[in-house]
């Protein structure tokens, strides 16, 4: 079976890990974090530096973290760079 029977066989643990309320209570709070707070900063960023996000922000709201590293490769590739430290920033202007 190889490689399938490791994912069949872990999808079959996680299954039975959802009967616990607990484990269902830390996976929705961890899935809800990252989709809505991380999609919502990539559509900021984009916004406040010319990006497209569209489609960053469904894959972040799909399957999370592979959202964001993908608005980072949109980043360098359209030549924008990574996101920078706004609090530097700020401080350079106080200056």
């Amino acid at each position: 079976y190889g490689t399938f029977w490791i994912v069949l066989r872990s999808r079959k643990k996680k299954g039975g890990m959802m009967q616990y309320p607990n484990f269902v209570s830390e996976e929705w709070s961890h899935v809800l974090t990252c989709d809505l707070f991380v999609g919502r900063w990539i559509w900021l960023d984009g916004l406040k530096r010319g990006i497209f996000t569209s489609h960053s922000v469904l894959l972040c709201n799909l399957i999370g973290p592979p959202g964001l590293l993908l608005h980072w490769a949109t980043c360098f590739l359209t030549g924008k760079g990574l996101p920078g430290n706004e609090a530097e920033s700020l401080e350079e202007k106080e200056d």
